[in-house]
């Protein structure tokens, strides 16, 4: 019997008294009319340490919601898959992967099919190329994989053996993979696994907010029937943003660990809270191939956005075009009575603002606020997020405390997610 074995029944025997024991909630789910003939679960950089680990939890947490879904459906009470679109360890050390391999085999039931593939980021970490062939023996899967779960593709593509991202074969091999895929069902979406986004796609994929590559983008160009999911970002599955499609569709599924944002172009930007980031998407398919995008807040339990995907095969799509979306959109709105708090404590201003509200799908996305002196000069200037990335959005947002002269004038606006801003609040100190 291998190490490699041998760590894994002894994780596995311990999986079970690990991981967290509850009854799962069953989210209010806002789309009625749907009935699935498919249905997944698709995520990434869960960033398990070892068996027990606040990673196992959430995995564990997110698979028993997942099936508490299913269960209530009376349409269709099956989950088929659960997708990880890489990062699944911290460091790639053999008890990462095993304990991975570990409470993913504990949760999931006979014929719910497990999926991965392994990153070059931090799956790397310890053993680089050799840390494929680590995952494969633990899970018994194919690094690189196509599978047909119920008549529907599914494609991952993980690391090279290489020192490169991907490889040119890989990328010939995606290409024939998919050719493949829509020659047998055209009329149907063919999903595609990768763990980082394709470069200028989905939010978090731009060249300044740095979570992209383009290593697959022609490929993936030629087939308007694919749907590509990625993590690596960390960038909420929540904002509208995270669903692209142009010539083809891509998906950011949130991931399980922490929140990262860009704001101006700048990335690196961690809310306050940024270690409640708990994200899963919960993929249906219907008999017409609409896909239906659910996007789970795993550690509340609840949904906190749906996609409806109702033009995979159109070679131009518009409905969750960002250029297309952002034209149509209007600016925030603060409600008539909303006026700005201004408290002074330890000689500094801290400033709370009411949430505006946005129409459709949009959010508001940050605060920026300005003072300006009785000379009218500017004297600070910030901004706060909304916190709309959280499940339990809240009712006001408070900016950090600064220093102004009294007679200073305070104006806040709201910017939603296509950069509207809304008339400014203001108020004298």
């Amino acid at each position: 019997m291998s190490f490699i074995s041998i760590v894994l029944s002894v994780f596995t025997a311990f999986a079970a008294m690990l991981t967290p024991k509850f009854t799962a909630p069953v989210p209010e789910i806002f789309q009625d009319d749907f009935i699935p003939v498919l249905r997944f679960v698709a995520t990434s950089d869960s960033h398990i340490k070892t068996l027990g680990d606040n990673g196992c939890k959430r995995v564990s947490s997110m698979i028993k919601t997942a099936y508490a879904i299913s269960d209530a459906d009376k349409d269709y009470n099956k989950l088929d898959a659960v997708v990880f679109s890489g990062d699944l360890t911290d460091s790639g050390w053999f008890d990462s992967f095993a304990a991975f391999t570990a409470v993913t085999d504990t949760e999931l039931r006979e014929g719910t099919e497990r999926l991965a593939v392994v990153s070059k980021a931090h799956d790397s970490y310890t053993f680089g190329k050799f840390s494929l062939g680590i995952f494969s023996e633990m899970t018994g899967q194919e690094a690189d994989f196509h599978k047909v779960i119920n008549g529907f593709h599914f494609i991952g593509i993980s690391r090279s053996s290489t020192l490169k991202h991907y490889t040119d074969s890989q990328v010939e091999w995606l290409d024939a993979q998919l050719a493949a895929a829509v020659s047998e069902s055209p009329e149907k979406p063919v999903f595609v696994f990768q763990h980082e986004h394709v470069l200028n796609t989905v939010y978090g994929s731009s060249e300044t907010d740095g979570w992209g590559l383009d290593t697959f983008s022609q490929v993936l160009e030629k087939y308007p029937q694919a749907i590509h999911i990625s993590g690596h970002s960390h960038f909420p599955a929540n904002d509208p943003r995270a669903v692209w499609q142009d010539s083809f569709t891509a998906i950011n599924d949130g991931g399980l660990a922490y929140y990262e944002l860009a704001v101006d172009g700048k990335n690196g930007q961690f809310p306050e809270e940024k270690d409640r980031q708990s994200q899963a998407l919960i993929i249906e398919v219907d008999a017409k191939n609409r896909v239906l995008v659910k996007v789970l807040d795993v550690d509340e339990g609840k949904i906190t956005r749906e996609f409806l995907i109702d033009n995979v095969t159109e070679a131009s799509k518009k409905k969750y075009n960002p250029e297309y979306r952002a034209a149509a959109s209007s600016a925030p709105v603060f409600g008539k009575d909303a006026v700005l708090s201004v408290e002074k404590k330890n000689g500094k201003y801290f400033v709370t603002v009411p949430q505006a509200t946005v129409s459709g799908d949009n959010e508001i996305f940050i605060y920026r606020i300005t003072v300006t002196n009785a000379k009218g000069k500017e004297t600070h200037s910030d901004w706060q997020f909304s916190d709309y990335f959280f499940a339990d959005m809240p009712d006001s947002v408070t900016f950090e405390g600064f220093r102004a002269q009294s007679g200073s004038k305070i104006t806040v606006v709201a910017e939603d997610v296509w950069g509207n801003r809304s008339e400014p609040l203001t108020t004298e100190i």
